[in-house]
């Protein structure tokens, strides 16, 4: 059957349908992942460096303050994205370390997000970062998207791009990385203008290496650790900060032009908490990537769509990645395709209607590193070995002080759920 039969079939099914909000024409999906992209970084959330377009794009949309990745590295809370599910059940709690680890990755044969909407008529791509399998099994060709063009590994040196792919071949393309991307997702929506896409742009900024556009091989100081801490990378921090930035603001602007800004629904946010680059007094959380703590995996996050989301909202609901997949099904009409094992909750009646979510336990396992994490609504737990931390959030947003001993049935209780976790939660579950 053809895209564009299934994509009639799929219109014709809204119309005869009663109580299908979204009718005749499928919205477009865009998802922006930024990569180490902390809270703290931005000033939207109180942070150092400016980004006016984000932040326009927070007036016009809803900013979440309670939003969370599946995990503080990026392998995992891909996964967790891409699949709705704990990543534990597809067996990446890690990072995956490109060819080093041939055998780990997303297998073909599991239901993946862009293979729904594949499947219901929408052109798909990626275009970036991938890291949810390094060898050509786990190309992201076979998951579901028409196109990728990016990176199958964690990181990439952002003007040599030996190692990149479009599709299965792999190609040196010139230009640099966060350039690149963001003029191959332009080019894919002007493409498909005519057509419902989903678009999940992922960029490499504002992973290290530290290197702006100037910073070709050309012009580099022998000498210089480009993944440094420093006062010197963190400017280059910055500047690479501020082109993401830009990078939001043209995909936006390209969807005004195109006329599709209010049948488009985009979402920016970043897939573990930040490395530590923001000056000490604009640090608000604990810990940072490969943490358990807040820092770790409270990531920012904002939603846009013009029409549909009331403009300057604000969500302090504890929504998480693997939320995304059974929320983007929904508002394109097509959750009646997705696995019946979900792990997610749809967040598209909060987003449009200002609903209330549910509260449900949360966990963020990194086993063996880091141990084992909680949220039971302010409540948050840490149980590594026989180390147990029990913090209130709502008092505490710093994670500063244990109060596991003060309160010893929330205590049992959550470290009962975390058992039970880690028993029921396994690969292939």
């Amino acid at each position: 059957m053809s895209r564009t039969l299934v994509w009639m079939l799929h219109c014709l099914w809204c119309v005869a349908v009663p109580n299908v909000v979204l009718a005749v024409t499928p919205p477009n999906i865009v998802v922006i992942l930024a990569d180490d992209l902390g809270c703290c970084d931005m000033a939207l959330y109180d942070g150092w460096v400016k980004t006016p377009r984000i932040e326009q794009m927070a007036e016009e949309g809803i900013v979440f303050t309670d939003f969370h990745t599946n995990s503080s590295v990026c392998s995992p809370t891909r996964a967790a994205f891409l699949t709705g599910r704990y990543q534990q059940r597809v067996g990446i709690v890690d990072v995956i370390v490109g060819s080093r680890e041939p055998e780990s990755g997303i297998l073909p044969s599991i239901p993946t997000l862009p293979r729904v909407f594949k499947d219901g008529g929408y052109a798909t791509a990626l275009f970036g970062k991938w890291h949810c399998g390094y060898q050509d099994q786990y190309n992201p060709i076979h998951h579901g998207f028409d196109e990728f063009v990016g990176f199958l590994n964690g990181a990439t040196d952002y003007h040599n791009h030996g190692d990149w792919r479009v599709g299965l071949e792999r190609q040196n393309l010139p230009g640099y990385s966060t350039r690149i991307i963001t003029d191959r997702s332009i080019d894919f929506m002007k493409r498909n203008k005519n057509h419902p896409f989903f678009l999940y742009v992922s960029h490499a900024a504002v992973h290290n290496p530290y290197q702006t556009i100037e910073d070709t091989p050309n012009n580099r100081v022998t000498g210089e650790n480009p993944n440094q801490i420093n006062d010197k990378n963190r400017g280059k921090y910055k500047r690479m900060l501020q082109d993401l930035d830009t990078s939001v603001g043209q995909i936006l602007d390209t969807l005004h032009e195109l006329d599709l800004a209010e049948n488009t629904f985009v979402l920016f946010f970043s897939d573990n908490g930040a490395v530590g680059m923001s000056p000490k007094e604009f640090r608000r959380f604990r810990g940072g990537k490969f943490s358990h703590y807040e820092g770790g995996h409270r990531v920012p996050a904002i939603a846009w769509w013009p029409g549909k989301i009331k403009a300057g909202g604000r969500s302090d609901n504890l929504i998480v990645g693997f939320d995304l997949f059974p929320t983007l099904t929904d508002i394109a009409g097509l959750s009646r395709a997705n696995p019946q094992n979900l792990d997610g909750v749809s967040f598209k009646k909060h987003l449009l209607e200002q609903a209330d979510f549910p509260d449900r336990d949360i966990f963020f396992g990194y086993e063996p590193k880091l141990g084992t994490a909680m949220r039971r609504g302010n409540w948050k737990m840490i149980v590594k070995e026989d180390m147990v931390q029990l913090f209130d959030l709502q008092l505490d947003p710093e994670e500063i002080t244990n109060v596991a001993d003060r309160h010893p049935e929330v205590t049992r209780s959550m470290q009962q759920a975390i058992d039970r976790f880690k028993t029921n939660v396994t690969p292939g579950s």
